[in-house]
């Protein structure tokens, strides 16, 4: 094994986990440029511990068997000499395509990567064409199919760390789909991700065609081999996969290591208990999201940290929910969110973090006991140009521990609904805790305006307000396709307010 200058060799591996997983994930299309990074930073480590010294390469002295060697040096395969370790390492932040497309670089890395723990089926640029063509479905979903049952076939590990499918996948495909779950399990999966959006589909509601956990995944999992493979789990996502509360059920009954628990557009779940025969549930995370046919939701989970429920209104009961610090109630825009906050009500003072997505037209609170933990609000309001947000004054006046307040706005010209509220209920009581605000959406018209000047005047300890003028939807997307003269006349009206922010504001407008 060659020494190699530890601090050269540590900036190497620094520069590229921070490449391949930060820099490259703030950026849309980043498949051919994590790839083109991955592939440059490889290349250049090879080369710069393969180059010949200075000293070699300034000698005039030099023989013809001195200059074979320096050749010989100059094509050895460095980053084959790199530890297991670290070559582990930089694939398990890959994805398949990204492996494939490095591999050559090294004779090791060829022959590692087989047995990697990751395996991450990332399509994401298949999937944007997809969406943007929906005639090539047929085609990509054969494309899909083939690549992962190939991989699959080679794979040689005996445990995997993370197995992750997302595509545009349906019914049709549950036998390949089915023998990708026995896969997984069989491999003591730790993190299980199958996510089948249906990108193409333009039917509403979507899921009607999707996958459903088959009776033989199911039965599988009962099996005592299968019982025993699924007791790494700590992470289970289930987007567009038809399962019951049933299934769910019996992984939270029998993975005593489960953290995490998300499940989107599920057709099929009617009712769950979120709870385990064992008091040593360690659910830390549970999201639901668009499960249109849910009643009852049942939750006992003495280490749970965040609930994030996206739905219309249902039957919700929590208890034993002593760490719960993190909530997002929103989803269906004729429910008031207010049917969550009465289940919630023994545990609001705990919260640290709670999200609201509502509409303006409806949105009213009861009242409830003071929420003296949250340091952070966040409001996504759909509403018209003339409804009334002084309505959340209440809510902010009941948190004397309120730091960030957090607004996302999606305006229509006009509001079509008779206002629950015709006037507004603000107190004017001054806003000591906020220090930072964010408003997104901002258009200049009366519910934005009227709300932001409220804060300005009673919020004299704020150290900075951001307003962003662009449609939530838009942000870091490369089509930002609404017009520039209308973003323009909204940064103005924003810039307006600046004289009412008290002296020690910065005002930010983007």
């Amino acid at each position: 094994m060659v020494l190699f200058d530890t601090r050269l060799l540590l900036l190497f591996i620094t520069a590229f986990l921070f490449l391949t997983f930060h820099l490259s994930a703030k950026i849309s299309g980043t498949c051919k440029f994590r790839i083109f990074t991955i592939f440059n930073i490889l290349s250049i480590f090879n080369l710069y511990f393969s180059s010949p010294s200075k000293e070699a390469g300034t000698s005039n002295q030099l023989n013809l068997e001195m200059e074979d060697d320096q050749r010989e040096e100059y094509s050895r395969d460095r980053i084959s000499e790199l530890p297991d370790e670290i070559l582990f390492t930089i694939l398990s932040f890959l994805t398949l395509k990204e492996v494939a497309s490095i591999c050559f670089l090294s004779k090791r890395l060829k022959s590692l990567w087989p047995n990697i723990v990751t395996l991450n089926f990332d399509a994401s640029y298949a999937l944007c064409e997809l969406r943007r063509n929906g005639s090539l479905r047929k085609k990509k979903r054969s494309w899909y199919i083939s690549w992962v049952n190939h991989i699959l076939e080679l794979h040689k590990g005996s445990t995997l760390n993370e197995f992750r499918v997302c595509f545009d996948l349906d019914w049709t495909c549950r036998h390949d789909i089915d023998s990708w779950f026995h896969f997984a399990i069989s491999k003591r999966v730790r993190k299980l991700e199958l996510d089948f959006e249906e990108v193409a589909e333009k039917t509403w509601p979507p899921g009607l065609r999707s996958y459903s956990l088959t009776k033989s995944c199911y039965d599988y999992i009962r099996t005592p081999h299968g019982l025993s493979c699924i007791t790494l789990l700590t992470s289970l996502c289930l987007r567009f996969v038809k399962v019951s509360g049933e299934v769910l059920e019996h992984f939270l009954s029998h993975c005593p290591l489960l953290e995490k628990l998300v499940v989107e557009w599920s057709k099929n779940l009617v009712r769950l208990k979120v709870a385990s025969n064992s008091s040593a549930l360690r659910l830390r995370y549970l999201e639901i999201h668009s499960c249109l046919a849910l009643e009852n939701l049942e939750i006992s989970a003495p280490n749970l940290w965040s609930f994030r429920y996206y739905g219309q209104k249902m039957a919700l009961h929590i208890e034993n929910a002593p760490h719960l610090a993190d909530v997002l109630i929103g989803g269906n825009l004729d429910d008031q969110p207010a049917f969550a906050f009465y289940p919630l009500s023994s545990y609001l003072c705990q919260l640290e973090t709670l999200t609201l997505e509502m509409s303006a037209y409806n949105m009213m609170f009861p009242n409830f006991p003071q929420l003296t933990n949250l340091r952070h609000l966040v409001v996504s309001v759909y509403g018209g140009y003339d409804d009334n947000l002084l309505v959340l004054t209440s809510l902010i006046d009941a948190s004397p521990s309120l730091n960030k307040l957090s607004l996302e706005l999606k305006i229509w010209r006009s509001s079509t609904y008779n206002h629950a509220h015709s006037a507004s209920n603000a107190t004017g009581k001054p806003i000591l805790s906020l220090k930072v605000v964010e408003v997104v959406g901002f258009r200049g018209f009366k519910i934005d305006v009227d709300f932001v000047t409220y804060l300005l005047e009673h919020g004299k300890m704020i150290e900075k307000i951001t307003i962003n003028c662009c449609h939530p939807s838009w942000i870091g997307q490369i089509w930002e396709c609404e017009s520039i003269k209308e973003r323009e006349k909204a940064r103005m009206h924003a810039l307006q307010l600046k004289s009412k922010a008290p002296a020690i504001t910065e005002f930010v407008v983007v």
